[in-house]
Order: structure tokens, then C-alpha cells, then sequence
């Protein structure tokens, strides 16, 4: 006797049963989804703040480098200039002699002056002549060969401060640059021969205001320098500023060393803000812009001290952890770094200053 299997009915899936299945399917794709894309802003993110970091540090680190030498064999009135943006970014330069090139003042003007029997020649300011009657003695460091101490197209830089006249030690900052047109002259011997003895007066024909364009001496500086409170040398002015203002596109950090005829440089990508706060004397609060202009006898005038802030900016928008910033241009990574800069020379030539009459307070 035979039986015959009956065979079960084939059922499929149900509607409900397929819905579900595509719910759970488009959760779990989801979920890999945002995981995925979590992932890749986070790998998009972490390069553009490590470059965010890294020029924003880089920009500060060169300021505050520059910062070290303000002020070495300059006058005390005269080791930055400032400009404050009011809001926006500022300005700042610092100036520094080269230590290779002799320092030197001119001899007094008018006739009897100087430390020879002749007299340094005409009085005319620094800005409106075209020669200049140095004292070979004042030369420092001495040169071999006095007539070689400056060569023809090298610019120098006439400051206005101290000369051992005590006339000038009231003086307003001032600073004028100029292009040597002829290598210097003795009127005497010359030469390492006979000395300053045999040179007598160095010569220097010279054009004034060469290359003065945008250097922006801030209020309080006099406009020319006075051939009486003069002191000449190859004084380095490096400028730093941001271009182009946000909220144009790649904003850089910029610098140039005005003596060396340098173009503008960028020095750090992707800088929105420079700020600058200054103290003078042995205070301790910082201000935007000096309140008195640095007078040479007077060291509470002198700025002592620098705090520089650098903030940077991402090049990408709209990364995790992005924030808006002042200007209309988009969410982006940002951070800022400040250093404060005690300016060393300063406060040595401060020390020395107080130390003769007892006054405390430097050191």
C-alpha cells in the first residue's frame, strides 16, 4: 500500500513582514552612514587645526623673535612704533641696529662744534639736507678704514634720541631714512692711518627720505630728525602687518625689514588678527596704544614691555567644532595665541639710567 506525501503550501514573504525588513536594513545603513561621515569630518578636521596651530604659532614665534633684539643700540625712545587698528588689526614695527655697521653722530651744526676745532656745517635737519659732518669719534664700532664704514646705495636710518648733549635727552622720537649717494670722505687723512685724529669730519652725502614710504611713525614722533640729537646707522625696521584685511580671502600675517629694501612677505597663511598691547615704564597695564610718546630722559615713558596675540583661522568651513568669527566669512576652526615680551635692551638701558640718580624700580 502506497502513501502519498502531501506537499506544504509555499508562503513568501508578507508586506509587513518586508517593511520591516527594509526599516531595519535603512537604520542599520544609516547608522554605518553618520559613523562614516563622522569619520571623515573628523579626518578633515584634525589636518586643517594642526595647520591652524602651526601658522598661527609660526607668525607669533617670528614676532616674538624680532621682539628680542627692539631696542639693541637704539635710542631708548625708539625700539618699536606702533599702530593700533582701532578694532581691526594692527601694526607693529621693531627696530634694531645691525651689529656689523658703525653707529655715528653727526658733529653739532654751526661753527666750533664737535670735538675738532671745525664745526659740523649746516643745520639743516636730517630730512632736508643732502650731506652730513660725522664725528669719527663716535663711531662705534670703530671701523678699519672710516671712509669705507658706509658704502654708496646702502639706506641707513637717522634716529632722534640721545647724543651726549643733555639738550637732546628731551626730544620727541623721530626716525628718517636716507641712501648714501658716495662712499664717505675724511676731510683729514682718513684711513686707519692716523685715526679719527687724521679724519677729523666723515662726510656723507646722502638722499634723503629714501624708501620712507609706509613706515607710518605713529603720534608723538616728530616728523624730521634734528642734525644736533642724531644718531646714524644701519637700523633694521621690520614691519609686520596683515594683507589683506578680513574678510578677503587668505588674510596672511606679512612682514619686511625696511632697510633691506624688502617687499612685503607673507611669514604665516590664514592669520584674521594681529593685536599689539604695550606698557610703558615699571607699570603693568597694557594698552593699545602708548599713552605718552617715549621721551629720551624720562624712562617711565620708554615701552619696556610687548604683548603680541595671533589668531588664526582655518582655510575650511563649516568643520565640526567651527565658530563664526567677526567677519562675514563663514564658520570656521579658529584659535589665538599670545606672548609677552619683556623688551631686554630696554630695561637695561632703564636700569643703567635710574642706577646713577638712586631710583628704584629696574631691575
Amino acid at each position: 500500500m502506497y502513501y502519498i506525501a502531501k506537499s506544504r503550501p509555499q508562503h513568501g514573504f508578507s508586506m509587513i513582514e518586508v517593511l520591516i525588513s527594509l526599516l531595519i536594513t535603512v537604520g542599520i545603513m544609516s547608522s554605518v552612514f553618520l559613523l562614516l561621515q563622522r569619520g571623515q569630518r573628523a579626518f578633515a578636521r584634525e589636518p586643517e587645526l594642526a595647520d591652524v596651530h602651526a601658522n598661527t604659532r609660526s607668525g607669533l614665534d617670528r614676532i616674538a623673535a624680532d621682539l628680542t633684539m627692539a631696542g639693541f643700540n637704539t635710542p631708548p625712545n625708539l625700539a618699536v612704533m606702533w599702530r593700533d587698528g582701532g578694532g581691526g588689526p594692527d601694526e607693529l614695527s621693531i627696530i634694531y641696529a645691525d651689529p656689523e655697521v658703525p653707529i655715528s653722530r653727526p658733529k653739532p651744526c654751526g661753527t666750533g662744534g664737535g670735538n675738532q676745532k671745525n664745526g659740523g656745517g649746516p643745520c639743516n635737519t636730517i630730512g632736508t639736507s643732502s650731506t652730513l659732518n660725522l664725528d669719527p669719534y663716535s663711531m662705534n664700532p670703530v671701523p678699519l678704514d672710516y671712509e669705507t664704514a658706509y658704502r654708496a646705495g646702502m639706506i641707513l636710518f637717522a634716529l632722534q634720541g640721545p647724543n651726549g648733549d643733555p639738550a637732546c635727552d628731551g626730544v620727541a622720537p623721530a626716525i628718517v631714512p636716507f641712501e648714501v649717494t658716495q662712499p664717505p670722505n675724511c676731510t683729514g687723512a682718513g684711513g686707519t692711518k692716523n685715526g679719527p685724529v687724521g679724519c677729523a669730519t666723515l662726510m656723507l652725502n646722502h638722499n634723503p627720505g629714501k624708501d620712507a614710504s609706509g613706515m607710518n611713525p605713529p603720534n608723538g614722533f616728530d616728523n624730521d630728525v634734528s642734525v644736533d640729537c642724531a644718531v646714524i646707522g644701519l637700523f633694521h625696521v621690520v614691519q609686520y602687518r596683515l594683507n589683506p584685511l578680513p574678510p578677503a580671502e587668505n588674510p596672511s600675517l606679512e612682514r619686511r625689514d625696511v632697510v633691506l629694501g624688502e617687499d612685503w612677505s607673507p611669514v604665516a597663511g590664514e592669520i584674521e588678527d594681529l593685536q599689539v598691547q604695550y606698557v610703558q615704564g615699571f607699570g603693568d597695564a597694557f594698552q593699545d596704544e602708548p599713552t605718552w610718546a617715549p621721551m629720551t630722559g624720562d624712562p617711565s615713558t620708554w615701552v619696556s614691555q610687548v604683548r603680541v596675540t595671533v589668531s588664526g583661522r582655518s582655510a575650511m568651513t563649516d568643520l565640526e567644532g567651527s565658530s563664526v568669527g567677526a567677519f562675514a566669512d563663514g564658520a570656521r576652526l579658529r584659535r589665538s595665541f599670545t606672548t609677552t615680551m619683556s623688551l631686554r635692551n630696554q630695561l637695561y638701558h632703564a636700569t643703567e639710567s635710574m642706577m646713577e640718580p638712586g631710583v628704584n624700580g629696574w631691575n
